[in-house]
């Protein structure tokens, strides 16, 4: 199958060229500057150069290609709704756009769990692949931005294109870099705290059992138009998270405790502040919601659509995670 993959010299979009390769497919993959071409055929795709912000350059990607796996976004918790807006929702409709006149036969996006609003993780309900999405607030931009692109995929795709929506958990593993620019420093900052008691469940998934999903997605006749979960099932808390997180740095694990609302009253004033004056606050809403809720996310009905189970154990997937870490970064131990 020849497919297209944007995002590939991210953490979900490298693994998701492997695993493409290793089916058999002729991938290609899109890189904004030709420094960036080595690291992408290393993984095994040709490079084109292209940008979700240039139309005729997505042209260009998509020719000749019968699939795209859309997992490029802005990643970020940080940024403003305009931000979020311009790269997540208005690259999607450029690509998608691109993606039809080319005459691609599938187009498969890549969401996140991020889409479901605070208030069905605090109601502590199970969600799934038919649980209802109200826009979520204000405060969290990415989630936003990531429900109104699968809307614009689902309103926008053409009848003979069909479309795919695979939502991720909280995703762990190789080349997951945020682990040195965001974990590693809160949790050497000694005004790190684990929110609530810690006990709340982490919709964690292992990155190459979403690639896995992601894939399949492309190829399965029956994912067409359906919108999918690829989340693991294992019920991986919050402290055991920050806990695996020190151990793997060799630094002490967290003590400290602090209450969900005053985390949350503290993510508030914290954003008041940025809007006074040109720092960033140390924390956020979203990144207290997102850590300190409780995440009962299922998929079985993805699970059964495309054969698809996690196969990887979270020990095994955290150890993995740091021998690269170890290697990318020469971090210690």
């Amino acid at each position: 199958m020849k497919s297209l993959v944007t995002g590939g010299t991210g953490f979900v979009g490298s693994h998701l060229i492997e695993d493409l390769r290793s089916r058999g497919d002729d991938v290609r993959a899109i890189v904004r500057s030709d420094s960036k071409r080595s690291q992408v055929e290393s993984f095994g795709a040709q490079s084109v150069l292209a940008d979700l912000d240039e139309l005729d350059s997505l042209r260009r990607a998509c020719q000749d290609r019968e699939v795209v796996y859309h997992s490029a976004a802005r990643v970020e918790i940080v940024g403003t709704e305009e931000e979020f807006q311009k790269t997540t929702v208005e690259g999607t409709a450029r690509l998608l756009d691109a993606a039809s006149e080319a005459g691609v036969k599938r187009f498969v996006h890549v969401s996140s769990c991020g889409v479901y609003h605070p208030k069905l993780f605090a109601g502590g309900e199970i969600l799934d692949e038919f649980t209802p999405t109200p826009m979520p607030p204000h405060w969290f931009p990415y989630g936003r931005a990531k429900l109104r692109a699968e809307e614009i995929v689902r309103s926008q795709c053409p009848p003979e294109m069909e479309w795919v929506i695979v939502r991720l958990g909280y995703l762990y593993g190789p080349r997951n870099r945020t682990m040195k620019t965001h974990v590693e420093p809160a949790l050497r900052d000694s005004t790190m705290a684990i929110v609530g008691s810690g006990a709340n469940e982490m919709a964690f998934t292992y990155v190459k059992d979403a690639v896995r999903a992601i894939a399949l997605a492309g190829s399965a006749p029956a994912a067409a138009r359906q919108i999918l979960i690829a989340a693991g099932d294992e019920h991986v808390t919050q402290r055991e998270y920050f806990d695996a997180m020190a151990d793997g740095l060799g630094i002490p694990r967290v003590k400290k405790h602090i209450p969900y609302w005053a985390a949350f009253f503290f993510g508030w004033l914290g954003e008041y502040v940025i809007r006074k004056g040109p720092r960033q606050a140390a924390i956020r809403r979203a990144s207290i919601a997102l850590t300190g809720l409780p995440q009962h996310v299922r998929c079985e009905y993805t699970r059964a659509l495309l054969g698809w189970k996690p196969e990887v154990a979270f020990k095994d997937g955290i150890q993995r995670a740091f021998e690269w870490y170890r290697q990318e970064y020469s971090a210690t131990p």
